[in-house]
């Protein structure tokens, strides 16, 4: 357990500094500069054969973030009273507050900081994937509230390992003008005149530069463009082709690639469905379903 910092929320660009507490990762904004959590101590302090659990993993988390990456950075470094304190009055609470009830509980070791958090954990909604910090704290509070009852001595709290939401480009949605999903589209495909206005679809923070057969292009991108918010393109002409693989770059790598084809086109070998990747390209996993209508970008609550 670093050094109480409670109280002390992340002010807005930029991420809380925190000294005394190794694993800090200083990268430029756009990667994770979360730190690390040491574990619990005090009446909770677990024994040596301790069950091991995970911790969240960093977010990513950097300067401009949205909300919910503020909530999640206090969260990852275990200042459970600052955020039930960052919620009080938010419509999506309960995520949070569930989050925060278990930090507490795996911070004190008692049992009736643990029958808290389990009824704050029964009492959270289910969390679509796509809302990618809350769920994986919903995720995390289950496993941890789970493990608690399976085994109810302190629990021994290593950091978790990785990024909680890797970037990554997954599927593209045919919208309308009003940015709605259009129906019954079982391929992300327009006329060859072009003007289809297309939704990429993944996790990413901020759009550097779009490809369009692996070669930067002058794309047009439709609507506001704000970090962790989603992005929408207007496809350009055919000029002959049958299809446009599109990939994007971000703050960092970003992986995956999708397809629009034209219509009365013959689709290439290899491709399959609205945004799937063709054969040869990166493959993520939790293929979304393109006629959905949610993007997986994450954006302010």
């Amino acid at each position: 357990m670093p050094p109480s910092s409670e109280g002390l929320s992340p002010q807005p660009g930029a991420s809380p500094q925190t000294t005394g507490t190794p694993g800090r990762n200083t990268s430029t904004i756009g990667a994770p500069t979360a730190v690390q959590p040491a574990g619990p101590a005090g009446p909770g302090v677990p024994q040596e054969n301790a069950p091991v659990v995970r911790w969240i993993p960093v977010g990513p988390v950097g300067p401009n973030d949205p909300t919910s990456g503020q909530r999640y950075l206090l969260l990852q470094q275990f200042q459970c009273d600052a955020l039930a304190r960052s919620v009080e009055g938010a419509g999506d609470d309960a995520v949070w507050l569930a989050g925060a009830a278990v930090c507490r509980a795996v911070q004190s070791g008692k049992a009736e900081d643990w029958e808290r958090a389990s009824n704050a954990v029964s009492a959270t909604p289910r969390i679509p994937e796509n809302q990618c910090l809350e769920f994986r704290v919903a995720a995390m509070s289950a496993m941890m509230v789970a493990q608690h009852r399976s085994s109810p001595t302190a629990l021994k709290v290593e950091p978790g390992v990785g990024e909680a939401c890797p970037r990554q480009l997954r599927g593209l949605t045919v919208v309308d003008e009003q940015f709605r999903p259009v129906p019954g589209t079982p391929r992300a495909s327009g006329p060859s005149t072009g003007g289809t206005i297309v939704r990429l679809d993944g996790y990413y923070v901020r759009i550097g530069e779009v490809l369009f057969d692996g070669v930067p292009a002058d794309a047009e991108f439709v609507g506001d463009r704000e970090d962790y918010g989603t992005v929408y393109l207007r496809m350009p002409p055919a000029n002959g082709r049958s299809s446009i693989r599109i990939s994007v770059t971000d703050t960092v790598d970003i992986a995956g690639a999708v397809t629009f084809f034209y219509d009365n086109a013959s689709p290439p070998a290899g491709t399959a469905g609205t945004g799937t990747p063709t054969a040869g390209e990166p493959t993520p996993s939790n293929q979304p379903s393109t006629s959905a209508g949610e993007s997986s970008s994450m954006a302010s609550p």
